[in-house]
Order: C-alpha cells, then structure tokens, then sequence
C-alpha cells in the first residue's frame, strides 16, 4: 500500500537509511511511503514553486529488486502537480543512477567533491504540468 505521511511519522525509519536526516520543519517537505505490516520503503520530496525535489529514496533491502522504487516513483509523478523534479545522487551509486535515467532523468551538472569521497550528479526531469 502506498500512502502520503508527514515526515515526523517515519523520521526513524529515515534516520536508519540516512543518519543525517533532520526533520525539517518546513511545510514543503513532504514523504510517500510503501508499507506492508511495515513501511519497506520511501520518498522524501520538497515542493518548491514550480518544481520538486527528491531528498532521500530507500527501500529495505529485504525487499529491493521488486519495483517498490519504481511503484513510489510512479505513484509520485501521479501526484506532482511541478514542470520538473530534481535529485542529486552519488556518481558512486550506479544502480540508482540506472533507475534515474530509465526514468526519463538526464544529468544536468555535476558537483565536484561533493560527497565525502565522490562527486554529486544533479539530474532533472521535465514534467507536464497537471
């Protein structure tokens, strides 16, 4: 079942994946959630005017290979009323870069350094407006 939360409901399931995640109290933050008995996996976006923006994705490993990325994702692009959606992603993480562009999304700059030990690669995708 997939089904929009406010990020307080699953900020310890976020912190598991992303340690450094904090609770922003902002308004345009938002996540949609895959649960079972359990939420097995998440998006966690910003809406911003005219464009939204991927911050966290992560689907427990138990469970990934199953298209529960690709169903979140899905149900996300359902629901965005934005011209684009944008993310960054490690250049390291070439399975999620895989996914990214499989989904229409095109690399659009790349931020040396940005990550500890790799470069960041932001990517957009143009949507149609709802």
């Amino acid at each position: 079942m997939i089904t929009e939360v406010k990020c307080e409901d699953i900020q310890d399931k976020i912190i598991t994946y992303f340690p450094e995640f904090k609770l922003s109290q902002s308004p345009f933050q938002k996540a949609i959630v895959y649960k079972l008995d359990d939420v097995i996996g998440f998006i966690v976006y910003s809406i911003m005017y005219e464009r939204a923006e991927i911050d966290y994705i992560a689907v427990d490993e138990r469970y990934r290979g199953k298209g529960i990325s690709q169903k979140l994702f899905d149900y996300l692009l359902l629901n965005l009323k934005c011209e684009s959606i944008s993310l960054e992603v490690n250049s390291n993480n070439k399975r999620a870069i895989g996914f990214y562009v499989k989904n229409g999304f095109k690399e659009v700059s790349v931020r040396k350094n940005y990550y500890k030990d790799s470069d960041g690669i932001l990517m957009v995708k143009k949507l149609e407006v709802k």
